[in-house]
């Protein structure tokens, strides 16, 4: 009889016991790959955030300021020294080392500009950055801006006017086609004019200059501190600041999900070799008079140890497998509402592999030594129990 029979044989004969067993693993695998698949998920969804939404730095001229008091009391301030940033300066950005890394650089130009009459706040942008930067914007009424005389209002700016998409809006002597509102945004982009940044430089009579510059970088593991400090270097007539206070805020408590999730996959693992570790020895114990037998008849002791050992391989590659499927699978269902996020799980085949090789290692060594002790057993002393 062959050892692979022998073994089959085995667990047909304790086939409550082998599923028990089975359904133990899996579950301490199931709770393992769920974890990891939902931290997984949930890192990733942060980076893709962080790449699609908002400024990852923000480029302002770089001025002095001086507080203004008298008697104790303080009356305002003064700024001085203040350099002017230009569309120039937005080329330097992209010669930066790292200029791989700079997904989006959107320039703006604010002032105050009379509109129908009323005072208003105008940002010149460049559309096509700009929406690509601001993906959470909504246009609410009309469309994009087609072209040079096109603009589109904040919801609050909108109200104020009294104008809707298609309206035409006359600001500062020029006449421009609202082509879009947007949504509420609960920021002061709600109350400002968007237009072109080359009609804005014209209508604000400041010719190539910008007020500030807002980049956005593809940062997944990118150097964010060293584009920093590279876009200092290209201008030194500016300051560059990183906004990272949400990222590194949700990216701290991922991190405490993944050490909780290390520790609770430590201690399941640890779990399951235990629960494998006692019921092979408690096995091996119960067939002592067959293990005696099959010594009796001239298997050695390296066939034995080959026995349990393969059945201990079955188990955990059955349970592997199951335990892998079934934490994947919930973890599909849980990941969005355990974190609140809009957050999606990815079938990863090297990452099955693993998962189910490790369960098949973690059988087999604490199946080693059940499976010495059962090699070593003395034929003589097995034979005798039976009479």
């Amino acid at each position: 009889m062959r050892l692979h029979h022998i073994t089959w044989k085995n667990i047909k004969t304790h086939p409550a016991k082998v599923a028990l067993l089975v359904t133990g693993l899996a579950v301490g695998v199931a709770v393992i790959v769920g974890l990891y698949t939902v931290s997984k998920a949930m890192h990733m969804d942060l980076q893709d955030k962080i790449d699609e939404y908002g400024a990852n730095m923000v480029i302002t001229p770089k001025s002095e300021s001086l507080p203004l008091t008298y008697a104790g009391v303080t009356v305002g301030g003064l700024q001085y020294g203040s350099q002017l940033l230009t569309e120039k300066d937005l080329e330097k950005i992209r010669t930066i080392k790292n200029s791989a890394n700079v997904k989006v650089v959107s320039p703006k130009l604010l002032g105050i500009v009379e509109v129908n009459g009323s005072k208003m706040m105008l940002a010149g942008v460049r559309f096509k950055d700009e929406l690509e930067l601001k993906k959470w914007w909504e246009i609410k009424q009309g469309v994009r801006p087609a072209d040079d005389r096109e603009i589109l209002l904040g919801g609050k700016a909108a109200r104020r006017l009294g104008a809707g998409a298609g309206d035409s809006l006359n600001i500062s002597g020029e006449k421009f086609r609202v082509a879009g509102v947007l949504g509420q945004l609960g920021t002061e982009e709600d109350q400002l004019i968007f237009i072109g940044i080359k009609q804005a430089q014209t209508i604000l009579e400041r010719p190539g200059e910008v007020s500030f510059v807002e980049v956005s970088a593809w940062c997944k593991d990118c150097p964010i501190d060293d584009i920093v400090e590279q876009i200092k270097w290209k201008l030194p007539g500016a300051k560059v600041a990183a906004v990272r206070q949400a990222a590194e805020t949700r990216d701290a408590v991922i991190g405490q999900f993944n050490l909780f999730s290390l520790i609770l996959s430590v201690t399941m693992g640890v779990v399951a070799a235990l629960i494998v570790f006692t019921n092979t020895l408690s096995a091996v114990r119960e067939r002592r008079r067959e293990i005696g037998v099959f010594r009796a008849v001239g298997y050695r002791q390296s066939h034995i140890a080959l026995i349990v050992l393969l059945e201990s391989a079955i188990v955990g590659l059955v349970a592997g497998v199951s335990g892998y499927l079934a934490g994947f699978l919930a973890a599909g269902y849980i990941a969005p509402v355990a974190t609140g996020m809009d957050v999606g799980v990815v079938f990863d085949p090297i990452v099955a592999a693993i998962a189910v090789g490790s369960v098949v290692v973690l059988s087999l060594l604490a199946s080693l030594y059940p499976a010495i002790v059962a090699a070593r057993l003395d034929p003589s002393e097995a034979l005798n129990s039976m009479i």
